[in-house]
């Protein structure tokens, strides 16, 4: 009696958040039209089903008004051993304290370029990922793990994984998105002042036709490097060594490696 007394009152929660206004006052936000794109991904063989399709609108929705996010979107659902992930991605501006780790891409870059939120039930909170730090991503691309839905569940493997679920969780996702978000050619381009990417004004819509060939489509992030990151941090030299040219020691880590100058919308042909 008490626990379906308790999924009531979750239930309400959720359908009636619309109307709380939390946290939202004088907020603009971005979010789909989450009951559209079940009806593409229904016709595409892939639905969650009526019930599970509603409360993702209301989730995200409710999401939005909590987190503070500029825009949000669902991409996906992990299965679990025990439960399963539903995930949530956006982009979160808010002011944030500078990496204490040099080697962690600021939020908004690279592999962080996104923030993702996961919950293991659509009636419960969404939990915000921690950014991702390069050393999740190098070690995850060592190992094989099957996820329990636990975000504090460890992960033993070999080679070891230094944190927990959530963050191998993190790292997972910045890999499948680095390499699967796809874009029409042109339809996004590079500022050249700021080097972030925007909406090409001048864009014309390709027909279905030509959406047909792969060769009128692009990636959208840039690749990842060995590194766990987008881009080389400019190495260091020791004191003892004033010879050392930082110009010339970056030059050679990209010599070394060739994902580091291909273009961000490069063509799907390019890894």
């Amino acid at each position: 009696m008490q626990r379906s007394k308790n999924l009531l009152n979750e239930v309400n929660d959720l359908v009636g958040s619309d109307d709380k206004g939390l946290l939202t006052k004088g907020k603009k936000f971005i979010i789909p039209n989450f009951s559209e794109e079940a009806e593409m991904l229904e016709w595409a063989g892939v639905s969650f089903g009526e019930e599970n399709t509603f409360k993702l609108g209301k989730s995200i929705k409710r999401l939005a008004m909590m987190s503070g996010a500029d825009s949000l979107r669902f991409v996906g659902k992990i299965y679990g051993t025990q439960r399963d992930y539903w995930l949530v991605a956006g982009r979160l501006n808010q002011p944030e304290e500078a990496p204490a780790d040099k080697n962690v891409e600021d939020r908004g870059k690279g592999v962080n370029s996104l923030v993702y939120w996961v919950t293991d039930n659509l009636l419960n909170d969404w939990i915000q990922l921690p950014d991702c730090h390069p050393d999740w991503i190098t070690q995850a691309r060592q190992i094989k793990h099957i996820f329990t839905g636990d975000l504090n569940a460890t992960v033993d493997s070999n080679p070891q994984f230094s944190g927990k679920e959530r963050h191998l969780l993190r790292a997972t996702l910045a890999r499948i998105f680095s390499a699967t978000s796809i874009v029409p050619k042109e339809l996004f381009v590079t500022d050249e002042d700021t080097g972030d990417i925007k909406f090409n004004e001048e864009y014309t819509p390709p027909d279905t036709e030509a959406l047909k060939d792969l060769k009128n489509w692009g990636n959208l992030m840039k690749p990842i490097l060995k590194n766990g990151r987008t881009e080389f941090v400019t190495p260091e030299g020791k004191p003892e060594d004033p010879e050392f040219d930082p110009e010339a020691a970056l030059a050679d880590l990209k010599a070394a490696e060739p994902e580091s100058e291909m273009e961000r919308f490069r063509d799907l042909e390019q890894h």
